[in-house]
């Protein structure tokens, strides 16, 4: 990846990152929409990150990242995303987790999101929570593919 390129991730990445303390993922007083959007923007910059840091140390498992992004492209354009589809392309990778500054995606017995900047988690296989991390993984890796 070349200076411009890292520039460029580095400034997407920072955009998606939440700038206040505690999002509303895990606020009493956030809707469901707000939370929706908490988990997309969460997997979204764990996902760039950690499939660009997979990625940087082992090249070999490109096809794998690209294989997992066109299944998960095909489940959010078609709207038919389900925790166990979700789960069944995560575990596909050659990974246990996706992870930036501020996010873990960890791949157990179920998906869950790390929030690292309130430490607490939650099941992103439960809806109405799953497309919007099936949508935020997708756009991670997106960009962390290049495409």
């Amino acid at each position: 990846m070349n200076k411009i390129h890292r520039s460029l991730f580095a400034a997407i990445v920072v955009a998606l990152i939440p700038i206040t303390p505690g999002c509303a993922l895990f606020s009493k007083t956030s809707t469901t929409e707000q939370k929706a959007a908490d988990v997309q923007n969460l997997s979204q910059a764990a996902a760039s990150v950690g499939t660009q840091v997979a990625l940087q140390e082992h090249p070999e498992w490109r096809p794998q990242f690209e294989l997992a992004y066109t299944n998960l492209d095909q489940l959010v354009t078609s709207k038919t995303v389900t925790g166990t589809l979700l789960r069944g392309i995560l575990a596909s990778l050659p990974i246990k987790q996706l992870k930036s500054p501020n996010a873990q995606i960890a791949i157990e017995a179920a998906t869950v999101l790390y929030d690292t900047t309130v430490g607490s988690k939650v099941n992103v296989e439960a809806q109405p929570y799953v497309f919007a991390a099936a949508s935020g993984i997708r756009d991670g890796m997106k960009v962390a593919l290049g495409r």
